[in-house]
């Protein structure tokens, strides 16, 4: 059960690691500005605006009517101050809208900044143009992400990838640009989502970065761990929770011992920060979500949740000692971790080899014999770690896949022609499957646990490589070679041995010997 107990002892760790981590000077990021003049654009039918009213300086109020309850030939862009409403063929340019359509025309989770909606009664009219008139000026926020376009599983080459980041953000601040994406800073809103869900790290959380996140929680959980254990001669381990700005105070209240981290967003923090926690010596780790998010947000935190799970239960740890809570009910049921050693490692700011690393050390921990028994986790659909599998009936070793493939999990044999796997780098993106040509490719969700099965390459298809039968060089495979000679079986320009056999030559010399071919027609 979670430790729900606070003594003197206890508290005084907590404020020791409290301290510790106000030390800490995580790198800034840059700011993103908004400018607002104040003028408003008000969309309604002609009723409803009517019922507007004057507004208060310095605002200023342009209307955009419509007829009929489900305005269909509207649509908006920007965020506040940059507004741009298409009606009609024409563009209005806004700092602010009010919209008082009987259903938003933004139906996005989370509306982009100066976008106020409102119902037709006075008191809500009215605090809408409260709300309005407080966005008039200057204002800024931090920069809430990095991209690495680099880095990007979304596409290559046109061919679809990954889409996780674009279906989970709540504000819809996200678009693909077909090989890569492009993200809104002046719609986004920080709720963090994207850089959790994302395979490969190409997108990140700007303030704190990855690393100065890890650094604070292996900074207060290691701190707490020397304090009690000076206080009194035990390390008992901590409960760590994390929890927004404004549901701050009642975690306090519910979990008086716990350890507690604010974070913009609950959905912010994922698997690799878990087991990392977990493995610096944490023995629970808690989302609270008493207020609720975005629903796009929690379906991708519940996948991110399902999966870290099933990883602890395959290594014989019990699953829920890591839980989102929405209930405080809910901690009842929970069970702590306990391991016979804590991690000494470094904060790590890559994200995969950050859960590589805590994973690791955590299956050193458990049970022998449970982890002989359990190699293999099968995870959620949609899972970021699995496997590729190629059908070795219909790989042709075009090498389509290698080339694609955006986390370089798919390698070719240089000389030899065939396919390997390193597993601990498959995004599970989807660009293999999407670019071979011979629908060869499929990929498959799981967790190895064994290390070297993890990173070392796996052959997947190969087959003997074809030399040319003039000069010797390797060029083809073998299998390609007697598919090409098989269809090719009665064909007009290949119907005496001559021309049959050039099939068997590498370009150079097949060149070559057609310019001998006194029966080539040149």
């Amino acid at each position: 059960m979670t430790d729900l107990f606070v003594t003197e002892s206890k508290t005084q760790a907590k404020q020791a690691a409290y301290d510790a981590v106000a030390q800490l000077k995580p790198e800034s990021t840059s700011l993103v500005e908004y400018q607002s003049r104040g003028h408003v654009v008000a969309i309604g039918d002609s009723e409803t605006l009517s019922l507007i009213g004057d507004l208060p300086e310095p605002l200023t109020l342009e209307t955009v009517e419509f007829k009929g309850s489900t305005p269909t030939d509207i649509s908006i862009e920007g965020a506040l101050g940059q507004f741009l409403i298409n009606v009609s063929k024409q563009q209005i340019k806004a700092d602010l809208i009010l919209d008082l359509s009987s259903k938003p025309l933004l139906t996005m989770a989370l509306k982009p900044p100066g976008y106020v909606t409102s119902k037709h009664d006075k008191s809500d009219l009215e605090e809408a143009k409260q709300a309005l008139h407080d966005l008039v000026g200057t204002f800024d926020k931090p920069k809430y992400f990095d991209y690495n376009e680099s880095l990007c599983a979304h596409g290559v080459s046109g061919q679809k990838g990954c889409t996780r980041c674009i279906d989970a953000c709540p504000a819809e601040a996200i678009t693909s640009l077909v090989n890569k994406i492009a993200v809104d800073p002046f719609r986004c809103h920080g709720g963090g989502i994207c850089t959790t869900v994302c395979p490969s790290g190409a997108i990140t959380y700007a303030y704190p970065k990855p690393r100065d996140l890890l650094t604070h929680v292996r900074t207060l959980i290691l701190t707490y761990l020397k304090e009690i254990n000076e206080i009194d001669g035990k390390a008992t381990a901590p409960d760590l929770v994390f929890a927004t700005e404004e549901e701050h105070d009642r975690v306090v209240q519910i979990m008086p011992a716990a350890l507690v981290i604010k974070v913009e967003e609950v959905a912010s923090v994922g698997p690799e920060i878990w087991l990392s926690a977990l493995a610096w010596g944490a023995r629970s780790i808690f989302m609270f979500n008493l207020d609720g998010i975005p629903e796009t947000a929690e379906k991708a935190l519940a996948l991110h949740l399902e999966t870290t799970q099933k990883t602890l239960a395959g290594m014989g740890y019990p699953e829920n000692c890591i839980a989102v809570i929405a209930d405080q009910n809910e901690l009842i049921s929970t069970t702590g971790l306990t391991q016979k050693k804590t991690a000494a490692h470094a904060p790590l700011g890559e994200k995969r080899q950050a859960f590589y690393m805590a994973l690791d050390h955590l299956s050193k921990q458990a049970d022998e014999a449970v982890i002989e028994a359990n190699q293999e986790i099968s995870l959620p659909q949609g899972a970021i770690f699995g496997e590729a599998i190629i059908d070795q009936t219909k790989c042709t070793l075009c090498m389509s896949c290698v080339s694609a493939c955006p986390g370089n999990a798919l390698q070719d044999g240089r000389e030899l022609p065939q396919v390997s796997l390193v597993e601990d780098k498959c995004l599970q993106c989807g660009v293999c499957v999407s670019t071979c040509p011979e629908d060869a490719m499929s990929i498959k969700p799981r967790l190895l646990l064994n290390i070297r099965a993890r990173k070392d390459p796996r052959i997947l298809h190969k087959d003997e490589p074809f030399c040319c039968i003039k000069c010797g060089k390797p060029f083809a495979t073998s299998s390609g070679i007697a598919t090409v000679m098989t269809k090719l079986v009665g064909h007009s320009m290949f119907a005496d041995e001559r021309s049959r056999s050039r099939l068997k030559m590498c370009d150079d010399c097949r060149v070559v010997d057609m310019m001998e071919d006194p029966n080539t027609d040149l």
